[in-house]
């Protein structure tokens, strides 16, 4: 846990179950999960549906090399990637699927690819993010939602891995103005998740956490209990 005072709070992802991020576009779950992917430095498999692969070379370098992400593109646009490729090879256990719109046969095909090759399970799994999933069912509602978290879940425990999805919040809070309770998921899709935290942004320069569900420790789905992380997403950097 790279986060201190979450973890103080209790507020911990834990291997062997699912965990739900949400907020409304740009507001910060994708700078959440991938800062959790590379602070673990725990052998990751990391879907990124929602943003291809360019988009995360820039976060990741920037989050690694504490430039904002403007210069990181300015840089790969000139080819001068060398500084940037020697902070990324640090991180050699996590790997990428940028499949647009994985299926769950997808989803499972990459993680026994990865059990096949590794010996072992990824101990971190993301998916960014639940909505981009292909379901096996034709209605693509809630219905559709609640399938693909059933499946994230019993991934989580058949293979022990920490299991992080990513999803996006109803319209009235899509913009982060407001701390979002739980009733905020898109398609209530909080049954099979031990943890659900919204994000909001309180003000400039902070990253509001919503601890919506808690199974292991405090909750509050009325979205009162609220903590804040330092937040500069110019350069995917968020601290305490």
């Amino acid at each position: 846990m790279p986060f201190k005072r979450l973890a103080r709070e209790q507020v911990l992802f834990r291997r062997g179950q699912l965990h739900l991020i949400a907020a409304g576009p740009g507001v910060g779950k994708s700078a959440l999960s991938l800062t959790l992917a590379v602070a673990a430095r725990v052998e990751t498999l990391y879907f990124s549906a929602d943003s291809d692969a360019a988009t995360q070379y820039e976060r990741t370098a920037a989050m690694l090399s504490g430039r904002e992400i403007h210069e990181i593109a300015a840089m790969v646009e000139a080819g001068e990637t060398r500084y940037l490729d020697s902070k990324l090879a640090s991180l050699r256990k996590l790997r990428w699927c940028f499949d647009s719109s994985p299926s769950l046969d997808t989803i499972e095909a990459h993680v026994k690819c990865w059990a096949y090759v590794y010996g072992t399970y990824p101990e971190m799994i993301v998916l960014d993010n639940v909505g981009d999933v292909s379901p096996d069912i034709e209605d693509r509602g809630h219905i559709a939602l609640e399938s693909v978290m059933d499946f994230l879940a019993d991934m989580a425990r058949k293979t022990g891995a920490c299991v992080i999805a990513l999803h996006h919040l109803t319209g009235d809070y899509d913009d982060g103005a407001s701390a979002p309770p739980l009733s905020a998921l898109k398609g209530k899709i909080s049954k099979k998740p031990s943890l659900v935290l919204n994000l909001f942004r309180p003000e400039e320069g902070k990253l509001g956490v919503v601890v919506a569900k808690n199974r292991h420790g405090r909750p509050d789905p009325a979205g009162q209990y609220r903590l804040a992380l330092n937040s500069d997403l110019a350069r995917m950097l968020l601290t305490d």
